[in-house]
């Protein structure tokens, strides 16, 4: 027999509330909150769908799901969150990346109603319910409950009979609103080259490896949303995401995201981590594994000859408990950008920090606080790091490749000459004939002559070499042979 049950989400104080309105500045920011709460609900498999037609977002997981209990206790009353009460893992030893709860009522920023079907692992209980969030548009006044309470919700649930073997959660945000209308109008294949919609995991990297996408900003709304989401939640990168000499040095990083064993379709695109860096012959990679007083963290750079594209990768992204951290800050951490200047385009990198990195992360959870020993242990060995790989940088992929390409230029014009001597005179200039300081004899053979340098050498060497009667026919013959038109 069906029962209902109902009441308000409710947030545990007034700054608390201020923050959860407007915290997610963008639709892809509500999305990962959600598909982040599936990881949280061991879920192996989740799948978003954007549906224009209906006017509504669907996000649904295989997880271990919840009943009335549940949901009353974890979401009626938000920053009081019991998600790490008994244990900071799930069943399956997954790091829990929500903490407080807050994240939860995220879909306010996007829909006014969201729908919730689930039935959890064990359970014969089928709960529906369906959250409206009228509540937050009114004033703080109206929605005062207690001197530190405020509703942000109501909620109506109803309690059904469900099979014993099923355990999932359906999420429905219905009544679109905001910036995520534009995400609706993106669900549809009539948007070219610009758009990722429909696309196969192998043809949205080869997209991405695609040199006339400069930046996420030149593809539409929809396709940005989805790389922006794929860069935020554990999802594993893709096939190929390095150039091949360089996977042995970063398997760490791409094993590690594999065992989560964590899969997100998004309309039938499963996504891969969007940090896709071009086969470029000329980059190098350099990890770094730290152990520290207040924070310990693995971290990777990678550098490629030339400026980044897309150039949403050019930076440092950070995660914790494998979740990132915001999108990619092409600061660095503040690191001055007088120094390498050229280099810092050219690099990509990521820091996978402990749990000792948590406590700095802001409510919003895409900056940290930069005063927390944490962050500020992380950040002074990093810059020390960092600035190794940029004079490496300069060192290997500026420096010794432009010494080969002069010594080889060098080479070719030397060949040319003694050709041209050879030819003029066979008896006296052959090849070989030229000798000197290899590094004096490729700096004279590149030097840049004006044309009054050229003309004073050789009328030095005609005075020093010619008669009076063979330098005045020489001189005449050599004028009329440079300014002739």
């Amino acid at each position: 027999m069906a029962s209902t049950f109902k009441g308000e989400i409710l947030v545990a104080s007034k700054i608390v509330d201020y923050l959860s309105s407007g915290l997610y500045e963008s639709p892809a920011a509500c999305l990962k909150e959600l598909i982040n709460n599936s990881y949280d609900a061991d879920a192996t498999r989740v799948d978003l769908f954007v549906k224009p037609d209906a006017n509504r977002i669907i996000v649904s997981d295989n997880g271990h799901g919840m009943d009335a209990k549940d949901f009353v206790r974890n979401f009626s009353r938000i920053s009081e969150s019991f998600k790490r009460e008994s244990s900071e893992s799930t069943t399956t030893n997954r790091a829990k990346i929500g903490k407080i709860g807050i994240g939860f009522i995220a879909a306010n920023e996007i829909c006014d109603v969201m729908q919730i079907i689930s039935t959890k692992r064990g359970s014969t209980e089928k709960i529906d319910v369906e959250i409206n969030f009228a509540a937050m548009r009114s004033s703080k006044e109206d929605r005062r409950r207690e001197s530190t309470s405020f509703a942000k919700a109501d909620f109506v649930g109803r309690v059904s009979q469900a099979a014993t073997a099923e355990h999932y959660t359906h999420i429905f945000l219905k009544e679109i609103r905001g910036p995520a209308q534009e995400l609706l109008a993106g669900a549809r294949a009539t948007a070219g080259n610009l758009s990722l919609y429909g696309l196969s995991s192998e043809s949205l990297v080869t997209r991405l490896r695609d040199l006339e996408i400069r930046s996420w900003e030149d593809l539409d709304f929809y396709s940005k949303t989805m790389l922006e989401v794929a860069l935020n939640v554990p999802v594993r990168y893709a096939d190929n995401w390095c150039p091949s000499r360089h996977s042995r040095k970063l398997s760490f990083f791409a094993e590690t995201a594999l065992q989560l064993n964590f899969v997100v379709n998004f309309d039938g695109t499963e996504l891969r981590k969007p940090t896709i860096f071009p086969a470029n012959e000329r980059s190098l990679v350099k990890t770094f594994d730290f152990v520290g007083k207040d924070v310990s963290f693995k971290s990777y750079f990678y550098v490629q000859h030339g400026v980044l594209k897309p150039q949403d990768l050019n930076g440092v992204l950070i995660r914790i408990r494998n979740a990132g951290v915001g999108r990619y800050d092409r600061g660095f951490l503040d690191f001055p950008n007088s120094v390498g200047t050229l280099f810092q385009r050219w690099i990509s990198a990521e820091i996978w920090a402990d749990d000792r990195l948590e406590p700095a992360m802001n409510i919003d959870r895409k900056t940290l606080r930069i005063t927390h020993p944490a962050y500020v242990e992380m950040v002074e060995t990093f810059h020390v790091q960092f600035r190794q790989v940029l004079q490496r940088a300069r060192e290997v992929l500026y420096e010794a490749p432009a010494k080969g390409q002069r010594k080889e230029k060098a080479t070719q014009e030397l060949k040319l000459i003694e050709r041209s001597l050879h030819s003029y005179a066979a008896t006296t200039a052959k090849p070989g004939a030229i000798q000197n300081d290899p590094a004096t004899l490729e700096a004279a053979l590149l030097k840049k002559y004006s044309a009054s340098e050229l003309l004073d050498i050789v009328l030095r060497v005609a005075d020093a070499t010619l008669s009076k009667s063979q330098k005045e026919n020489f001189t005449s013959a050599l004028m009329q042979r440079l300014f002739q038109k």
